[in-house]
């Protein structure tokens, strides 16, 4: 595989802890305090089987992400195992998902971060421009190199994660078996159709392979870090869940709003503070934190091959890090908070549709990969360090293809239930443009005598 000299730029300084941290807050971050009211309103008391339902197809993940990442730990990871199966099916997902995360999932956690620094000062503060300054501020974070990044993202995980289990430790002795019933009191149509919202609180952390060239002996690092990170996660969220329906009634969450108010049924003003601070804002900025720095390595592995212009991916001699990529983000995601929060009847639901699409798309083609690769390409199957049969491979490979394909059109028909059919509109839009992108770039290249990169040549 051709390492181009902005990528040879990119540092390894990412240890096992800083791994894991990246994980989890890609997984445990603005999502839970945003999209759980909204998943609750939808399902009901049945949230915490819902949270279970929609984990399982990242947990099948993990078995071909598992054998790429320990195989070939690599940068822009997701792209590159993608182009394992078709490099223009590759870069149509990526750059799918690189629209729906500048419009969907950057907004979406600026938003809910600027929605409980309201909550945490009483004031009639706009929650968009709280937004648009907390994406200014990792902005520099991530210009400031990937070792600074990486050893803020573990202090925001671990104070994270107190406030997540002071709020599960306080709030198990106040649940109350008659707030789970009626189980499904909108139908088990929509209960199977928030799994879908729920999609993006364990895929997330699938992720965190893009950045395999910056880890620290990255094969024998994933192979634990997958697994601890997944286990993690899907145990924080069962436990919150069932303290946030057990707690409450189903049908006043919605008028609450936020987790915060549920947490006030059993916290002193002081906890609810902490739990707002550590728990609701450092949950909104671990994922702000990594999503800068993972998209932007895409820039890079993407601009090294030209399909991109060069400046865009072009890294810093002394940061080690991608500033225009970064400047890209910060600019495109701004404006796309300030636009759609003003215009959006229900922002913070569409910010989280389009997240929950974007990254369905790339796991599924590394998943259809993870099926078909290792019985082409022998070489990857035998360097992995995760060692399964190929067969068992491709049978949780095709079962988690399956379930994600049925994930995205309960996603497709909850949105037009709820009319808000534009979120599929703009998907298919950002698919479209992805597509015509590709296949233009590579006519203008081409009239230059420049090839198009093909399948990666991993030595």
């Amino acid at each position: 595989m051709e390492i181009h000299e902005s990528e040879a730029r990119l540092k390894k300084e990412i240890s096992f802890l800083g791994l894991v941290a990246v994980f989890v807050g890609m997984n445990i971050g603005g999502a839970l305090f945003s999209l759980t009211i909204v998943a609750a309103d939808i399902t009901g008391p049945s949230l915490p089987i819902a949270m279970i339902m929609a984990s399982i197809p990242s947990l099948l993940a993990l078995v071909p992400y598992s054998m790429f990442s320990t195989a070939y730990p690599t940068t822009s990871a997701t792209y590159r195992y993608c182009q394992l199966l078709n490099p223009q099916l590759a870069f149509i997902a990526m750059f799918t998902l690189l629209l729906c995360m500048l419009v969907g999932a950057q907004p979406l956690f600026a938003m809910t971060f600027g929605q409980y620094f309201d909550d945490l000062f009483a004031a009639d503060i706009n929650p968009a421009v709280v937004g648009v300054i907390v994406l200014a501020v990792f902005y520099v974070v991530n210009l400031l190199g990937i070792k600074f990044t990486a050893q803020l993202q573990t202090i925001l995980f671990i104070v994270m994660m107190a406030a997540l289990i002071l709020y599960v430790v306080l709030g198990v002795p106040h649940v109350r078996v008659e707030n789970f019933t009626p189980m499904f009191p909108n139908g088990v149509g929509k209960f199977i159709a928030a799994t879908g919202m729920l999609f993006t609180f364990c895929a997330g952390g699938l992720f965190a392979v893009d950045l395999g060239g910056e880890v620290i002996d990255g094969s024998r690092r994933y192979k634990r870090a997958l697994v601890t990170g997944m286990g993690i996660v899907v145990g924080i969220y069962l436990l919150i869940h069932i303290v946030t329906v057990g707690a409450e009634r189903w049908d006043a969450l919605k008028a609450k709003g936020t987790l915060t108010t549920v947490a006030g049924n059993f916290m002193s003003p002081g906890l609810v503070d902490f739990f707002i601070i550590g728990g609701a804002l450092v949950a909104c900025a671990t994922t702000i934190n990594i999503i800068f720095t993972v998209i932007s390595r895409g820039f890079v592995v993407i601009s090294g091959e030209k399909i991109f212009p060069d400046f865009m991916g072009k890294v810093g001699e002394k940061s080690g890090t991608p500033y225009w990529g970064l400047t890209f983000i910060f600019i495109v995601c701004a404006a796309s908070l300030l636009i759609l929060a003003s215009i959006g009847q229900k922002p913070v639901t569409i910010f989280g549709a389009m997240t929950n699409f974007g990254l369905i798309f790339p796991i599924t083609v590394v998943c259809l990969a993870g099926a078909i690769v290792p019985f082409k390409m022998n070489a990857i199957y035998e360097k992995s360090r995760f060692k399964i049969s190929k067969r068992l491979v491709a049978a949780v490979s095709w079962t988690a293809v399956i379930l994600n394909t049925a994930i995205f059109l309960l996603l497709c028909m909850l949105m037009i239930s709820i009319k808000l059919h534009l979120t599929v509109i703009m998907f298919f839009v950002f698919m479209a443009i992805s597509a015509l992108y590709y296949y233009g770039r590579k006519m203008v290249l081409k009239k230059r005598g420049i090839k198009m990169p093909g399948r990666p040549m991993f030595k």
